[in-house]
């Protein structure tokens, strides 16, 4: 088994995140569960969440630390700035990332879910006016860089991702995205990478034909 092991759901966005930055500078790991229920994953993650990397002895925990370890860590291309003011614009990114649009975009996601299992899902809050204020903001940033920080793929891309092709996938998403035509040539661009073939967790769960 590699050294690097990183424990997720292979339906978790964020773990998604993680294996997607593991791709891209070329680390070779390993997936593992993330029993969050178990006694001892406390070891792991002292509140029981994923994703989780384990390299070694050394336990990483939380998206952002693990993305960082995994970019300073390993040889491969940067998917940092090397400048202040570009590292800044990618960090905002990811805390608009995680603070805004995954729970809208994730939410939605459950919601669709949801749909199909719970009685009262008329009542489910409706997530849709924000989602189209976030696309409206990522919309602005694509149409002027073809990545969020400018020219070249960064970890805001990789943080964003996940949510944004999962959320296209569902009526809610496609039709925030219609308009959206830098969006949707981002997303395109991003699933054209290596990596996304060699992470996509819908295909790897789709059965052989």
């Amino acid at each position: 088994m590699p050294d690097v092991v990183i424990h997720a759901h292979p339906l978790s966005p964020y773990g998604w995140t993680a294996v997607l930055v593991a791709a891209e500078k070329g680390v070779a790991y390993g997936r593992a569960p993330a029993d969050t229920e178990a006694p001892d994953y406390v070891r792991l993650h002292p509140f029981r969440k994923m994703p989780v990397l384990r390299h070694g002895d050394l336990i990483v925990y939380e998206t952002l630390a693990i993305a960082h370890y995994l970019d300073r860590a390993f040889p491969g291309p940067a998917l940092q700035p090397a400048d202040y003011l570009g590292q800044t614009e990618m960090l905002r990114w990811i805390s608009v990332v995680n603070g805004y649009a995954f729970p809208v975009m994730n939410g939605l996601v459950k919601q669709r879910v949801a749909r199909f299992f719970e009685r009262n899902a008329d009542a489910l809050p409706d997530l849709t006016g924000p989602l189209a204020t976030q696309i409206a903001l990522i919309e602005g940033a694509l149409g002027r860089n073809p990545y969020l920080v400018g020219e070249r793929l960064t970890l805001a891309d990789v943080f964003l991702f996940p949510l944004l092709h999962m959320v296209s996938l569902i009526p809610e998403g496609a039709d925030a995205l219609g308009a959206a035509t830098a969006t949707r040539a981002w997303l395109d661009r991003i699933r054209a990478r290596p990596s996304f073939a060699a992470t996509d967790p819908m295909a790897q769960a789709a059965p052989a034909s």
